[in-house]
């Protein structure tokens, strides 16, 4: 069955479909996947039963694997997987006893590294059968819907990431100081130039802000709302509804993204982070 790659009616994301990512991955099939990455941002590969192992190779197709760094969060048998579920979240940080789904804002994964990580990838191992959907916002989209004013206001200027930011939106979560010394301050552009498609896009980290270099706290904050206001917009989203073996990558480089919890069923992903470079 020969690979079909559909657009999502959204604007961003494609559907990949005929393909068994048990088999081994042809050169013309790569080549078809990462200019779908590149050019939509976010990859569906429907129907994926394939084992942690077959995962990490998949992975390396587009990129190269991360350590998950809050080892709490590692699979006990690969600190290259995270596991992503309301049960393990509830028994790290606590919710009175209910699962606790986190992500919820719209965010970059780890932006607050040096070299934020290049893409992120979800195996839905277990997914309820109704919600918990990931919501993807194009930043590209938002860079270029910008009013002329706005865009020249940012261009140039920096922002400040850290772990536990002072205008984080959800609750703090406890780090070791282990942890928090693993993940060091992020400063980086608020716009940033693809390093592989030359394409600009608004790179921002609602949950993971300081604020601005060089700003005080007051008007990095108006400039900072004013980004969160223009960008995070229903025309330039997709929200992914999963399927059970639902593969998800997605291009940290050029969109945010957040989880949902309207869901009561359990959940439970495994995840790779792709090592990625320092934005420009």
């Amino acid at each position: 069955m020969a690979v079909h790659i559909r657009p999502f009616d959204a604007p961003i994301g494609v559907e990949v479909s005929g393909l068994d990512l048990n088999d081994p991955l042809g050169p013309d099939t790569v080549s078809e996947l990462t200019d779908a990455f590149l050019d939509r941002h976010v990859l569906c590969i429907r129907d994926q039963d394939i084992s942690m192992s077959r995962f990490l190779e998949i992975a390396t197709v587009f990129g190269t694997p991360q350590v998950q760094k809050v080892k709490y969060y590692a699979h006990p048998d690969t600190n290259l997987i995270s596991v992503v579920s309301p049960e393990v979240n509830r028994d790290r940080e606590g919710s009175n006893g209910k699962p606790l789904v986190r992500g919820t804002t719209f965010h970059t994964d780890h932006s607050y590294w040096p070299k934020p990580c290049k893409a992120t990838m979800l195996h839905g191992v277990q997914v309820p059968s109704k919600g918990g959907e990931t919501r993807f916002c194009n930043m590209h989209r938002a860079y270029d819907d910008l009013p002329k004013e706005l865009r020249n206001r940012i261009n140039g200027l920096c922002g400040i990431h850290r772990i536990t930011a002072r205008r984080q939106k959800t609750g703090r979560i406890t780090y070791s100081k282990q942890e928090y010394d693993a993940g060091p301050t992020g400063i980086h552009p608020l716009v940033r130039t693809h390093d592989e498609t030359g394409r600009k896009a608004v790179y921002i980290n609602p949950n993971r802000m300081d604020g601005i270099e060089g700003w005080n706290n007051q008007d990095s904050d108006a400039l900072l709302d004013e980004l969160d206001h223009a960008c995070i917009r229903p025309e330039f989203q997709y929200h992914h509804i999963w399927r059970t073996n639902d593969i998800l990558i997605w291009d940290n480089r050029s969109v945010m993204h957040a989880a949902t919890d309207n869901f009561n069923e359990p959940r439970r992903l495994h995840r790779i982070l792709l090592k990625g470079t320092k934005p420009i």
